[in-house]
């Protein structure tokens, strides 16, 4: 784990703040902006804001959420949402911006949604992945979720959250 004054060459490398509850929440528009730099529609094409600006005022209020920011801006999120059976949750949305995909911040993020996930008592995670994101998919692969369903557009994942606290790299989780 770097340390806030970690050197790294001649650039000052600061670990990004991540939080979770009320204090720097992102706003709307910060998801929004977020969400169009790194998510696609189904078929490849820019993501849709205004079906998606609709999409998000309908799921956030419902939702539990993680993110995190460097100097401010918004690099990640994370939020989920309880299904009907006791215990089950969704990953409503979750979002790296490409220009900070390292290590030590997937670590960050993995450790914070970790952590959200045993605070809400959750024993099992669901998400819905369209086909398109070879990395979404991937790291669900890595991290045991197992097909439930799947169509020519996305795959629908399950896995149970001891399952997913037991692929996460040794020092991930607390």
């Amino acid at each position: 784990m770097l340390r806030p004054d970690f050197r790294w060459g001649s650039k000052m490398h600061r670990r990004p703040m991540m939080t979770r509850g009320e204090k720097d929440r992102p706003s709307l528009e910060e998801l929004l902006a977020l969400d169009a730099v790194c998510l696609r529609e189904a078929d490849g094409a820019p993501l849709d804001l205004c079906a998606h600006r609709q999409k998000l005022m309908q799921t956030l209020p419902r939702s539990q959420g993680v993110w995190l920011r460097q100097r401010g801006a918004l690099i990640a999120y994370a939020y989920l949402w309880p299904l009907e059976e006791e215990g089950d949750w969704f990953v409503g949305g979750l979002a790296l911006h490409p220009g900070h995909r390292r290590a030590t911040v997937v670590a960050d993020l993995a450790r914070t949604v970790f952590s959200l996930l045993e605070s809400l008592g959750a024993v099992t995670l669901k998400s819905h992945v369209l086909r398109t994101n070879a990395a979404s998919l991937a790291l669900h692969r890595r991290l045991g979720f197992e097909i439930q369903q799947e169509n020519e557009v996305a795959v629908a994942f399950m896995a149970s959250v001891a399952k997913i606290g037991g692929r996460l790299p040794v020092g991930i989780i607390r």
